[in-house]
């Protein structure tokens, strides 16, 4: 075979070589590319869900601190529905007699209706931040329950002086529920407290 036969059968082998090696970075550039692509946007959603979650929290304090104002406008516990009077626990408009310890807060019990678009709720209060000054999808809500009334004696431990400075040494408990939506009406936080009073 002479020389010039053999540089041109190594020719056309090197040619295919340099095909099959160019095609394989390619597939490895394109696979690190939609690679790169997906942690991308698994970052936005990662970032737009905590986003949601902060709104719908700030919602649910928001309803928290106007539940707490409305208890602290009670001048009476007459101002809760009365379940003595009927023998049945009542809920009206947000506001439940709760001392059987039930949790009339949770929708399964038929309550309250945490979805009810209506413009003067009836299971619940309207708090009055709105939902679009916090970005959010739907305004904050919550209901209140009163829980117990607890009677402070003289000789027993008083955290934070509760039954003191009042003339019947009983509090109130009041256990307050709220529920804000983030930026769509799937991300939902809902807070609860309890808040004592004096009558």
């Amino acid at each position: 075979m002479n020389d010039k036969a053999v540089r041109k059968r190594l020719g056309r082998r090197e040619a295919g070589v340099a095909l099959v090696m160019t095609l394989t970075i390619l597939l490895i550039l394109t696979i690190l590319g939609v690679s790169s692509i997906q942690t991308t946007s698994m970052g936005e959603r990662m970032a737009r869900n905590a986003r949601d979650v902060n709104i719908a929290f700030q919602g649910a304090e928001a309803a928290i601190a106007d539940a707490e104002e409305l208890v602290e406008s009670f001048t009476n516990i007459s101002d809760m529905p009365d379940e003595e009077a009927t023998g049945a626990a009542l809920c009206d408009a947000g506001l439940c007699t709760s001392t059987d310890g039930a949790a009339r807060w949770k929708q399964s019990f038929g309550y309250v209706d945490w979805t009810e678009t209506a413009a003067t709720p009836t299971t619940h209060k309207r708090a009055s931040t709105t939902g679009s000054s916090l970005g959010a999808a739907d305004d904050p809500r919550y209901m209140v329950e009163y829980v117990a009334k607890i009677t402070i004696e003289q000789d027993t431990l008083n955290i934070g002086n509760v039954g003191e400075g009042g003339s019947s040494g009983q509090s109130y408990v009041f256990r307050i529920t709220a529920r804000g939506s983030g930026g769509t009406t799937e991300a939902a936080a809902m807070i609860q407290s309890l808040y004592g009073k004096q009558f």
